[in-house]
């Protein structure tokens, strides 16, 4: 019988928890995400263009290494955020103080609760509520989510191990 098949005591069991932790990486410079649409959007241009010259290969090679170079950029201007799953009864007060408004679904405010969730959750880089209140007005909406989503996913995403 394997150690897993086994029963832990409390202590050994105690020893292994860890609270649950997430990653999410995202490119912090919208300007290169627009460079990156805009040559995304000329190369399809000329893949879609009927009766292709040898100056078209030429060019859709010239926007394929512009593209590629942006793309690097980008990986450069992407930062790693790490999340960790705050205690039940830390997690139930910063719900608590964030209560909804009238006609919202959730049980929080929409506007206020998730920059609060990710300067709670973040251990990498350590943010405060109104560094993420920064952060949140230079991100777009999905950039705002996909931290959001960090910050949730580490407090409520199952924790499985992969088959």
């Amino acid at each position: 019988m394997t150690k897993a098949a086994k029963g832990h005591t409390y202590a050994e069991v105690m020893a292994l928890a860890k609270p649950r932790e997430a990653v999410v990486r995202l490119c912090v410079d919208g300007q290169l995400a627009a460079e990156a649409d805009r040559l995304a959007v000329e190369l399809a241009a000329l893949k879609d263009k009927p009766g292709m010259s040898l100056a078209d290969g030429e060019e859709r090679a010239r926007i394929q290494s512009e593209l590629d170079e942006v793309a690097e950029l980008m990986r450069m201007a992407e930062v790693e955020f790490r999340f960790r799953a705050l205690p039940r009864k830390e997690r139930s007060d910063l719900i608590a103080a964030h209560p909804k408004r009238p006609g919202e679904d959730e049980e929080w405010n929409l506007e206020t609760f998730p920059a609060a969730l990710v300067a709670a959750c973040a251990i990498e880089p350590v943010m405060s509520g109104a560094e993420v209140d920064q952060l949140f007005d230079v991100l777009n909406e999905d950039g705002c989510a996909r931290l959001f989503n960090g910050a949730w996913r580490a407090n409520q995403a199952p924790t499985s191990i992969p088959s």
